[in-house]
């Protein structure tokens, strides 16, 4: 048999084990593939990873990028997690392009996709298990994507799993009983959504507004009201209720909701957040590609030459738990101030969002040596303006901004922002792929800026790893390193700051 490491951990009540390169993968003991711990840690927390790439046609550059990001977001674990049988259902944007082909950004990028699955197959998962759906159906064959699934194996346009499944909604305004495509919404799906960055009727179409997608025709056409073929499966009072729910937003105050248009938003805004509630649970990642944004109707036409629509290489990838605080997010850094749409003052009203100012949101930029804690302001930088179509007021142009100021209500504050009462310091668990590579994972809570350390010593008091030093601002961090380099024998890590000092012990068994 193999020479097997272990890393056990003490940390509060129970232990976690990580393992080293050593690790012999056809144990059954890493029978789940499971998320980062620090982002399942926090749904709170919203994650840019900025990207380098210089054209929209580097397909290499692409697929690395997607690739990449998979292996440091995903693992092989005991458990918790998602058993190895369980089937992975992604959701990417592909909505009808006009046969546009390559010519727009109006898709999910299928590179960056291909290399998130490549990634995830290489951690471990099965491609066979692995399923690529939209609920606009496979018949853009433009797309390309036939030809990504079949490179990665994974399902596509075939019939596996693909019998609807029907999903009730309670308390929904508009919908009873929603009809989702298959595997979307099966008890052993874990669902991944992947939006595309780009402006629409509706402000843009981020995480919430691809969910729309998961469900079948005709559920999935939200703008079209009450559509006589599924009348059985609306509310009886959906046409009275979101009507009375428009006159009481419109007198509240909501920004733009006196637009003649505003009725039917308010309508698809209920629809697609009945349709949160439903799904929002399955959901363990919601994801923006923005390596390239556009700007105008969704489709072709926009602001540009002859009433086109425009490209940019952004750069960008958002990723986190929460899709209304990654919409947030998504709308500013596209030039919009998030509290002129409808759609988050309706999700906060319903208690399916506490996150509207944008300045209340934990971001944390995906860098190389991990998760860094950044103010919004320097994101300031990165924001690229993609005009919209949305409800425009009396002389605005077609496409335009929405960036007038708001004035926010005061939110709770986020742990992740204000870093407790007191510094703490836990073991979250580790990173493992199909290779064997271990990551032991970290936080450590900072309630005020200060200069703090954090170390990793032996049994001898001797300091091995040094993983923070110098100025730390408030808030929660992360911190990772690799195990495998350490010899048998018993070890701490140490945090310490301003006469403050607290441990966890971390024991290496050869």
């Amino acid at each position: 048999m193999q020479r097997r490491e272990f890393v056990q951990l003490a940390a509060g009540a129970g232990a976690v084990l990580a393992t080293g390169r050593a690790w012999a993968f056809s144990r059954p003991a890493a029978s789940h593939f499971g998320l980062h711990p620090f982002i399942e840690s926090h749904p709170e927390a919203v994650f840019v990873l900025r990207t380098s790439v210089a054209d929209r046609k580097d397909a290499a550059a692409k697929q690395s990028i997607g690739k990449t990001l998979a292996r440091q977001l995903f693992t092989l674990q005991d458990a918790p997690g998602i058993p190895l049988s369980s089937r992975i259902a992604i959701k990417p944007n592909i909505t009808h392009n006009n046969n546009s082909g390559d010519a727009y950004a109006i898709i999910t990028d299928r590179e960056f996709l291909g290399g998130m699955i490549d990634g995830m197959k290489e951690t471990g998962f099965p491609a066979a298990r692995m399923f690529v759906r939209d609920g606009m159906g496979t018949s853009q064959t433009d797309t390309k994507y036939q030809d990504m699934a079949a490179r990665t194996g994974v399902h596509y346009d075939d019939s596996v799993d693909r019998e609807t499944a029907f999903k009730d909604c309670p308390g929904g305004v508009v919908f009873k009983r929603v009809g989702y495509m298959g595997p979307f919404m099966y008890p052993d799906a874990y669902l991944i959504n992947v939006a595309k960055l780009k402006t629409h009727a509706m402000g843009l179409t981020l995480c919430v507004k691809n969910l729309q997608g998961l469900t079948v025709r005709p559920y999935l056409h939200f703008c079209e009201g009450l559509q006589g073929q599924i009348a059985g499966d609306f509310q009886p009072d959906a046409r009275k209720h979101w009507e009375a729910l428009h006159r009481q937003h419109q007198k509240a105050g909501i920004p733009r909701w006196d637009h003649e248009e505003a009725a039917k938003m308010e309508m698809w805004a209920q629809r697609a957040l009945d349709n949160v509630a439903v799904v929002r649970r399955a959901v363990g990642l919601h994801v923006i590609e923005g390596i390239s944004g556009q700007n105008g109707n969704a489709f072709t036409r926009g602001p540009g030459p002859g009433g086109t629509a425009e490209v940019f290489l952004t750069n960008l990838v958002l990723f986190g738990k929460d899709p209304f605080r990654l919409d947030v997010l998504g709308h500013w850094l596209a030039g919009h101030e998030p509290g002129n749409f409808g759609l988050f003052h309706l999700a906060k009203e319903r208690g399916l969002s506490t996150a509207l100012d944008p300045r209340n949101i934990p971001i944390y930029l995906w860098e190389t040596n991990g998760p860094k804690l950044t103010p919004l302001a320097d994101l300031e930088k990165f924001r690229t303006p993609l005009t919209s179509p949305y409800l425009p007021k009396p002389g605005e142009p077609p496409y335009h901004l929405c960036n007038e100021p708001y004035a926010y209500p005061s939110e709770p504050g986020s742990v992740s922002l204000n870093g407790g009462e007191r510094p703490a310091l836990r073991v979250l668990g580790r990173m493992r792929t199909e290779r064997c590579e271990s990551t032991l994972v970290l936080e450590y809570a900072i309630p005020s800026q200060a200069d703090a350390a954090l170390d990793v010593y032996d049994a001898a008091g001797h300091r091995v790893r040094t993983l923070a030093a110098g100025p730390v601002a408030r808030g929660v961090h992360v911190a990772s390193f690799d195990t495998r380099e350490l010899a048998a024998g018993q070890y701490f890590c140490n945090l310490r700051m301003a006469g403050h000092s607290c441990s966890v012990p971390i024991r290496v068994v050869r």
